[in-house]
């Protein structure tokens, strides 16, 4: 799954230009796969893409369009989904966007993501990790990008506090 190291992410956006680019063949956030949470009151931004979690509510489909890939990304049968759009609002992150009816999920571009390799600043990678679990955030309602919003708000915390505290960021 997609990584975010938070504290090299500058919010430039090439992610979501490179993945509707790559999946579209144009540029538009709306068409991304990943999307960047931008809080410039407190100067965090992170690329937020499918986090693979343990909980998977996204699979809760009624249609059963989707599925587990073979390298743990979610897989849409677009002959069996209908729009509904409870993936896309059960997601607990704000991964998961929607276009033309239809939910957008990383599908990691067959292995190699273009967003990771034309990130300038090597914030992002994809990484094989055990599944997270996103347990802390299932109860935070509210629309994806307000979901976006509130993970990088607690992702970001503890960068803050060093911040706050005088501290030096490292890479």
């Amino acid at each position: 799954m997609i990584h975010c190291d938070i504290k090299l992410c500058v919010g430039c956006r090439m992610c979501e230009v490179t993945c509707s680019a790559g999946h579209f063949g144009a540029v538009s956030p709306a068409l991304a796969r990943i999307r960047v949470a931008k809080l410039d009151e407190v100067g965090i931004d992170l690329a937020i893409a499918c986090l693979g979690c343990q909980e998977k509510p996204c699979l809760e489909c009624p249609t059963e369009a989707l599925t587990l890939g073979s390298m743990g990304q979610i897989v849409l049968d677009a002959d069996y989904c209908d729009g509904c759009g409870i993936c896309y609002e059960a997601c607990p992150v704000g991964a998961i966007g929607f276009y033309d009816g239809q939910p957008l999920f990383c599908d990691l571009c067959d292995g190699t993501p273009n967003c990771v390799t034309t990130c300038p600043t090597g914030a992002l990678s994809n990484r094989e990790d055990e599944p997270v679990s996103l347990a802390p955030f299932m109860d935070f309602g509210g629309a994806p990008g307000q979901k976006r919003a509130h993970f990088a708000t607690l992702k970001g915390q503890p960068l803050r506090e060093e911040w706050a505290a005088g501290g030096r960021v490292d890479a």
